[in-house]
């Protein structure tokens, strides 16, 4: 593959699959050029190749030199292992209907976490602006959507590399009384609770639900859509309890997991509920709980924490990636 040649670059999450298009502008490791990009609903697809059919139908695929596949999940040979993925990922299959034998696949987080090196600081907003400038060091991404992404950028001898987590798997540790009431119903409900079982989409109906359990009362609205929407526009208490606990629940797991991996470099909060609740997170005990982490207080004090909407930068840190691989190798 030429620098020039184009990387068909797929972001596939468990609501939303997006392609792109992109280059390499010239033969540093950045800007990466987005020539054709597009957004899918997974549900309006029988699969990846249904979307890439669509994809390529309005699009200039002569000069695809590669293919890189970023999923929620993470792959065993050509097979994706995916808790909230609609259909089957083949890599076979994407091999076959590109006509391509150079596709590789990574974690769609370790994809926005690579992506991080790309994004331009008016994308970015810093949600403890008194924090220091970065530091070198490890750069930590976390992000609920139908799922609990997250990822974690180091700076090896040979350039950047993005670790795979499953941090979202990690058992949920309740702190204060009433989590411990939420874990109990929880627990009931599913057994093992994972801290995804409350910090996703699926998660944000589950703690609205467990709240209401809790408190004795009804939980008429049915969807994560509903509860956000009703709390930001603070059309109903329980909803706004629900999504106010959220926040702080976030900002614990999200403390948690930059003391893990001493992310000095910063962390960034992704996903496809943070940019629909961006004020009301901003208003929240979001920054009180990431910080209340005891004696560690200056450690994660000192860490920028930065809010994005990610967009199209899983395709391009897949891209990027796929690129930089290359160049390595």
């Amino acid at each position: 593959m030429t620098e020039a040649s184009l990387v068909l670059a797929a972001d596939i999450g468990g609501t939303h699959s997006r392609v792109s298009l992109i280059a390499r502008a010239d033969r540093t490791f950045k800007p990466l050029s987005v020539h054709h990009y597009r957004k899918y609903r997974n549900a309006d697809f029988s699969g990846l190749v249904e979307i890439l059919d669509d994809f390529l139908s309005d699009a200039d695929s002569q000069e695809i030199g590669g293919a890189s596949i970023a999923a929620a999940g993470y792959f065993i040979g050509d097979d994706l292992v995916a808790a909230n993925i609609p259909w089957p990922v083949s890599l076979a299959d994407v091999r076959t209907k590109l006509e391509l034998d150079n596709v590789c696949a990574i974690n769609d987080f370790v994809a926005v976490a690579y992506g991080t090196q790309y994004l331009n600081p008016a994308e970015v907003l810093v949600m403890n602006r008194q924090a220091a400038r970065p530091e070198h060091g490890p750069v930590a991404v976390v992000g609920p959507g139908t799922g609990l992404g997250a990822s974690v950028l180091i700076q090896g001898p040979n350039g950047p590399a993005a670790l795979n987590t499953e941090a979202g798997q990690t058992a949920f540790a309740p702190e204060t009384d009433l989590e411990i009431e939420i874990y109990k119903v929880l627990r009931a409900r599913f057994g093992f609770v994972s801290v995804e079982r409350l910090l996703s989409g699926p998660g944000l109906l589950n703690l609205y639900r467990a709240l209401a359990e809790v408190s004795g009362r009804s939980a008429p609205l049915d969807t994560p859509e509903a509860i956000s929407l009703a709390a930001v526009n603070d059309a109903d208490g329980e909803a706004k309890e629900t999504l106010a606990l959220f926040c702080e629940l976030l900002g614990s797991a999200s403390g948690n997991f930059a003391l893990s991996y001493g992310a000095r470099g910063g962390l960034y909060l992704a996903g496809g509920i943070l940019p629909k609740i961006r004020e009301f997170l901003l208003e929240s005990r979001f920054m009180d709980c990431f910080t209340d982490k005891g004696e560690m207080r200056p450690f994660l004090e000192a860490i920028p924490v930065n809010l994005i909407d990610h967009g199209q930068l899983g395709v391009i840190g897949a891209a990027g990636w796929y690129l930089d691989s290359l160049s390595y190798s």
